[in-house]
Formats: C-alpha cells, structure tokens, sequence
C-alpha cells in the first residue's frame, strides 16, 4: 500500500466559530454543504451542494502541487452529516492529549497575532531540529504548529514568549 496523503475529520459544535478559527489559520475551504443559509456565508467562489439541515460541513485541503492535482491533506469541519447516526457524537468532548492534528508551516510567528489563538502550552524548541507551538480549536481539539528550527526564527519567537529547550534526556 501506498500512503499519497492524510485526512482529519472533526466533528465540531458550532460551525462558523471553528469556521473562523481554522480559516484564520491560512486554511481555505475548497468545498461546502449545507442549508442555504449556511452555505451564504462563504465567498461566492467555494464549491458547494445545497443539502438540508442534516448535513453541514467544509472541507479544506493542502496540495502538494501548484496546478492542484495532488491533495497531501485534507480537514474536514462538520457540524451535522448524514452518516453521523447519534447526535452524541458531536456533543461528546474531547480533551486527551493523544490525539492531536499536525500542521507544518513556514513560521510560527504568525501565531501570535492572530486573535483567534488562544496558545495552551508551552512553546518548545525540540532537539531534532523544530520549534513548535500547540494550542487548542474552539471544541478543544489539539493542533500543533511545527516549524523547522533556526536561530532567526527562535530569537522572533522569544519576542513573544519563553521557548522551552527540550534536549535529548
């Protein structure tokens, strides 16, 4: 088997808030479904199906190509699918801090002037070589921002907050 990418599915409270959140993040929808209402509040050029009340969601997804053709990962925001057979698995929440979604990026700076982040953790400069940022989404879900190491990317960084030096134990 050959692994071409990586997708995260998460079921979500309230729609627009994790909406808000994820999209302030650089992430851009490249389809939506949903009531008409809801579909509304998206730029005009998102694909979309009109769909009832049942199924609300938005997918986004990362290429790992410039004509598109290559999705390397995919998020997906639902707020109510038709698959989704009880309602208790959206409300459930969870707070474990074994699962946890990865991004990597250029920089995390970004991160800390961005006032939908609110960063849970410690920031931390790990000895392979990264500095990573971890935070919570609206429902609680763990996200973490990882970027390769460099001094000018570290003394940007401390300008922010104190970065905790893990070395190898």
């Amino acid at each position: 088997m050959e692994i071409t990418g990586l997708g995260i599915n998460i079921k979500v409270k309230d729609i627009q808030k994790s909406r808000k959140f994820y999209e302030s993040l650089g992430f851009i929808p490249i389809f939506a479904y949903g009531p008409k209402q809801f579909l509304d509040t998206l730029s005009a050029n998102t694909p979309h199906a009109e769909s009832s009340d049942a199924t609300i969601g938005v997918h986004y997804a990362l290429y790992g190509d410039k004509e598109k053709k290559f999705v390397i990962a995919e998020l997906e925001l639902v707020a109510k699918h038709i698959v989704l057979k009880h309602a208790e698995v959206v409300k459930e929440e969870i707070f474990s801090p074994k699962i946890s979604a990865m991004v990597h990026v250029r920089s995390v700076v970004p991160l800390f002037s961005n006032p939908q982040v609110k960063i849970n953790f410690p920031v931390r400069h790990y000895y392979w070589g990264s500095i990573e940022v971890a935070l919570r989404d609206p429902d609680g879900f763990v996200v973490v921002f990882i970027t390769p190491y460099s001094q000018e990317e570290f003394d940007t960084v401390s300008k922010f907050t104190t970065i905790e030096v893990i070395k190898p134990s």
